[in-house]
């Protein structure tokens, strides 16, 4: 019974009902009609909700002169005494509004479970900043990039030259003539991924990783039969054809014709894309036999297979690592030579990291709000996430890389509970843990009477007598300022002259040595206007 038998199981009625009259007849060919056209919609809808990968067997066919080539050469490229760093850049792509695009927190993690599968080879990816997009590209709104890749002019003008590029987008559009919903595809005309956003996430997912291994080379272990899983449908069952319906010869058990079959590696077993079948890592029982008659067992848990579900487990053989190494050394990958070398190789995360707003806070202001942290050792990039929810999943989810230890943050609504997160990592380590705090915005909101300044905090606030205070401003324009610091009675009594805050987001520190306890008021004053915030001094 085929996957499509069982979805219509509950169809099977005795015939005979219809045979004894004329209207009975006319019954049987309505009921048939019936079945047909649910059958065709329950194809699609199957077809539609099955994951695969779109590298299509014409892709695998241009690079199977590479494959052969990196098999060749044994282990001669190989160096396996030191770790080699990989440059990857992601591109977060949105719709023609900049909506839609992928969360850093997800490729976060993506990237420390890719550097997971591929540490049994000594190699490491390593987020590489674009020389003018930054670490993570968010430049890309196009509706023919987001949604079906067909603005490769764009997508090749944005690219990191030196550096894989991962391009994460709504819909991945590959021509894959499969049944099914693609997760990513490699292009090796090309030379980029793409992948389904909704595949950006952590918990030892494998379809970067299958990705990356289509990067290096590497073709399904199911070579030939991409688009026609065998299964007990297929003429001939349970003894495969000779020829697979991709035209690629088929594997056999034994080996004999390992180096001219199937995906060509050797230590990977036969595999007629059963996976795509089963739907699940469970060792494969379905009975198909090879050409030779023979029961076939394949590797379920290969990282180029398609058996879902495997995580951890995944791996690659010997063979398939010998490949990618050898394509890593060519001089096609030459593009991918660096210096790289890790500020630190972990990062652990102190429980006390967050400094403001402290949990189950106020803020003074709910429309500007001023987040702080302490800095962490090996960390030079820290993500702050702000959302209405633990999970950090709504679509009102504010995100913010920062190399600074602060952020101020505008658009939070009034009078709400708030989530918020920061997580410290470095190019190469992305998985050390976040800390979270909640707090309440006020119903106040702030004031700006400077031309030019969209918000500006001063924090720590309260602050002890002696330490410094940091004012952070974003504005719009280049700004040349005047603080000043005024005790109750509106006396100066601390004045820094000519401070300048260049357009965008900027901070300076001032002193509060000296300042007895109690309440004052910073003036910052610009030819454009002057305005005020409180700040409080105690023990």
């Amino acid at each position: 019974m085929t996957v499509y038998d069982r979805e219509l199981k509950f169809l099977y009625v005795p015939l005979t009902m219809f045979y004894h009259t004329n209207s009975g007849i006319k019954s049987m060919k309505k009921f048939f009609s019936s079945c047909a056209l649910l059958l065709f919609f329950i194809q699609i809808g199957l077809a539609q909700s099955t994951p695969v990968c779109g590298t299509t067997i014409d892709d695998q066919l241009q690079m199977l002169p590479r494959l052969r080539e990196n098999l060749a050469k044994g282990n001669g490229a190989q160096d396996r005494d030191a770790i080699q760093y990989i440059p990857i850049h992601f591109h977060l792509v949105g719709d023609a509004t900049g909506v839609g695009k992928a969360k850093e927190a997800g490729i976060l993690d993506q990237l420390c479970d890719l550097n997971e599968a591929y540490a049994p080879l000594d190699i490491r990816f390593y987020l590489s900043p674009h020389p003018t997009y930054g670490l993570f590209n968010r430049s890309i709104n196009n509706a023919n990039v987001y949604a079906n890749q067909n603005n490769t002019f764009l997508m090749n003008t944005r690219r990191n030259t030196k550096a894989i590029n991962i391009y994460v987008v709504e819909t991945p559009n590959s021509g894959n003539n499969n049944p099914g919903i693609v997760l990513a595809y490699y292009t090796p005309q090309n030379d980029w991924i793409v992948e389904r956003k909704t595949e950006a996430k952590g918990g030892h997912n494998n379809t970067l990783p299958h990705e990356v291994g289509h990067f290096f080379s590497l073709n399904h272990t199911f070579f030939g039969w991409e688009s026609n899983p065998f299964g007990p449908g297929d003429a001939g069952w349970p003894t495969a054809p000779a020829v697979s319906p991709g035209g690629q010869p088929t594997e056999k058990m034994d080996g004999s014709n390992c180096t001219t079959a199937g995906d060509e590696i050797c230590d990977t077993p036969p595999d007629y894309n059963f996976g795509l079948e089963q739907g699940n890592c469970n060792p494969y029982t379905g009975g198909a036999l090879d050409p030779m008659g023979v029961l076939v067992d394949p590797m379920e848990t290969n990282t180029m297979s398609y058996f879902p579900g495997c995580g951890v487990n995944s791996k690659f053989t010997p063979n398939q690592q010998t490949v990618m190494l050898n394509d890593r050394a060519t001089s096609k990958r030459n593009y991918l030579n660096n210096s790289f070398s890790p500020i630190a190789t972990e990062i652990n995360t102190p429980t006390d990291l967050l400094v403001s707003p402290a949990q189950g806070e106020t803020s003074a202001f709910y429309d500007e709000v001023l987040f702080q942290w302490q800095p962490v050792t090996g960390a030079n990039y820290y993500l702050l996430e702000v959302d209405l929810s633990a999970s950090f999943g709504t679509p009102v989810l504010q995100s913010f890389v920062v190399t600074e230890t602060s952020k101020l943050v505008t658009g939070l609504a009034a009078n709400k509970n708030y989530q918020w997160r920061v997580r410290p990592f470095n190019e190469y380590v992305t998985c050390a843990t976040a800390r979270q705090r909640s707090f309440r915005t006020s119903t106040i909101s702030a004031t700006n009477d400077i031309q030019g300044v969209d918000a500006w905090q001063i924090a720590p606030n309260p602050v002890q007598s002696g330490i410094e205070v940091q004012l952070s401003m974003q504005s719009t324009l280049d700004l040349d300022a005047q603080i000043q610091i005024l005790d109750v009675a509106g006396r100066v009594v601390y004045t820094q002259q000519s401070v300048a805050f260049p357009a965008g987001e900027s901070r300076v520190t001032f002193p509060t040595a000296g300042l007895s306890n109690g309440l004052y008021l910073v003036r910052l004053s610009t030819e454009n206007g002057q305005d005020v915030r409180k700040m409080v001094v105690g023990k």
